[in-house]
């Protein structure tokens, strides 16, 4: 999929490493940056993201660059029209970059699965800034665009793995009312209100004094699968009655309130990378593209470069770990279908 990556701290110096070819750059959110200047022979498209991994250490201000192979295509596409994705039927592999704030993600998700070849394996995340505003933040050469995706497409294949880490804490509850990704009725009573009482009940935290979204990092939901994981839904505001979801929930959905514990969240890490790796010999490994949720990053606090470690305890020694702490993370994990996944490792073997 990618012929090098390399990380450099400012936008001026792009010149020095843009040569002819075709480039992602995953830019964290305090990086100083406005556009790219244009050059001759080189194709450039982008996101801004929280923050950004490389080398096993991540960045709240950086630039990763990663050039294409030649047999890897790039493009942008408006989240609500896909008549202009036409992928190659030899593809195997996708690593897509979604506006993270965008209401359609998941009628995007199901429609895009329905047109990628069968059994290609999908790796992806939400593009977008910590203060939860949506932004323009994905972007190529011309202008920055909002409700797009970037779209990478290769022969190559990949290895994939997905853990959260998370456990039930209270439960099961139905979703009574819920209108894309607003969670407004649990059991018939205000959704605030469930939620406020069981965390109180376990930690004695006081919603009057503590930021919502300080508390929600610790307690996300989760949607209940038959024979499967949760799939994490991560609340970031209410208005004392209704709760506001990263991702859409659909109405009757069952559900769990959630507690993390961080020896839990740090193993599931490692078993996202073992998962990821587990058909690939060690001679076949070029990196690991790590999707990391912001919220495990700033729940684990100085606890995260533990996290960062075990997954590199699954890789060879030297083994480059980098990419992206998202808003929201993508993968196909289970080739059934393509999920938007919250507070969630996913990890790409390359």
């Amino acid at each position: 999929m990618f012929e090098s990556i390399s990380f450099i701290k400012r936008v001026e110096d792009l010149p020095r490493v843009l040569k002819k070819g075709s480039y992602l750059l995953l830019i964290a959110e305090e990086t100083p940056f406005l556009e790219i200047q244009k050059m001759a022979d080189v194709e450039v498209c982008g996101a801004i993201f929280p923050r950004v991994i490389f080398n096993g250490k991540s960045f709240a201000e950086g630039i990763i660059v990663a050039k294409l192979l030649p047999t890897t295509t790039m493009q942008i596409i408006d989240i609500s029209d896909l008549s202009r994705f036409d992928p190659p039927q030899n593809i195997c592999s996708i690593f897509a970059i979604l506006d993270g704030f965008s209401a359609r993600i998941d009628e995007f998700l199901e429609e895009f699965y329905s047109l990628i070849p069968k059994n290609t394996k999908l790796i992806g995340g939400g593009a977008g800034k910590s203060n939860l505003i949506q932004e323009p933040v994905i972007f190529d050469m011309q202008r920055y665009y909002l409700n797009n995706a970037i779209i990478l497409s290769s022969v190559s294949t990949i290895g994939l793995g997905v853990k959260h880490g998370w456990k039930p804490l209270v439960g099961p509850f139905i979703a009574t009312n819920s209108h894309d990704n607003i969670l407004e009725k649990i059991n018939f009573k205000d959704a605030f209100d469930v939620y406020k009482e069981a965390i109180e009940k376990d930690g004695g935290l006081d919603f009057d004094t503590t930021p919502f979204f300080q508390i929600s990092q610790r307690y996300p939901l989760g949607i209940v699968r038959y024979k499967k994981d949760f799939i994490v839904r991560e609340p970031v505001t209410t208005n004392g009655k209704n709760i506001v979801l990263v991702g859409k929930l659909d109405s009757n959905s069952v559900l769990s309130i959630l507690k993390g514990e961080k020896e839990e969240i740090i193993s599931a890490a490692h078993d996202a990378a073992l998962l990821s790796r587990c058909e690939i010999p060690d001679e076949s490994i070029q990196s690991v593209l790590l999707v990391d949720c912001i919220s495990r990053f700033l729940f684990l606090d100085k606890d995260f470069s533990k996290e960062i470690k075990a997954i590199a305890n699954a890789y060879p020694s030297k083994t480059m770990i980098w990419g992206i702490l998202s808003l929201g993370e993508i993968a196909n994990a289970d080739q059934e279908c393509i999920e938007f996944y919250n507070n969630t490792c996913v990890v790409g073997t390359l």
